[in-house]
């Protein structure tokens, strides 16, 4: 690949894939970093439009709407999964509430303190998870 005028070699990275033990960590990472990024911003910035919306607006509660949608329970906990150590850590709060199911998939008390990997919530549901937070998303008001 060429970057500013220098050629970055891939050489590395192909050693790496044809070793199946790197090629799975490679593939592991890649997930998260996709997951996260699907799942993470997005979740953050409604949370925020919503508070600041209803700042705004005192007589709508979008932030009450985006708590009630089906996918925001579990969104919240795969956010806070993927932006603190990657693994499942269960405040009382959110063991109140467990199990949380969506889209077939159920976080339940069993996985505190596990790990998530990709394979806990491959790239279709993560995509799917992030499509929901999208339809949200459009349909907020734009009047602010």
């Amino acid at each position: 690949m060429e970057a500013r005028g220098l050629w970055i070699s891939y050489s590395d990275l192909a050693q790496a894939l044809e070793q199946q033990d790197l090629r799975e960590a490679l593939l592991a990472e890649f997930a998260l970093t996709h997951l996260y990024a699907l799942i993470c911003p997005p979740f953050e910035f409604l949370n925020d439009f919503c508070e600041d919306y209803d700042k705004e607006s005192p007589k709508i509660s979008l932030l009450r709407d985006l708590k009630a949608a089906g996918w925001y329970q579990f969104a919240r906990i795969v956010r806070n999964t993927l932006s603190h150590n990657f693994r499942f850590d269960f405040d009382a709060g959110t063991k109140a509430r467990l199990p949380i199911s969506w889209n077939g998939m159920t976080i339940s008390e069993a996985m505190n303190g596990q790990e998530i990997t990709y394979l806990t919530l491959w790239h279709k549901t993560g995509y799917d998870l992030f499509l929901e937070m999208r339809a949200f998303a459009e349909a907020l008001p734009t009047d602010h």
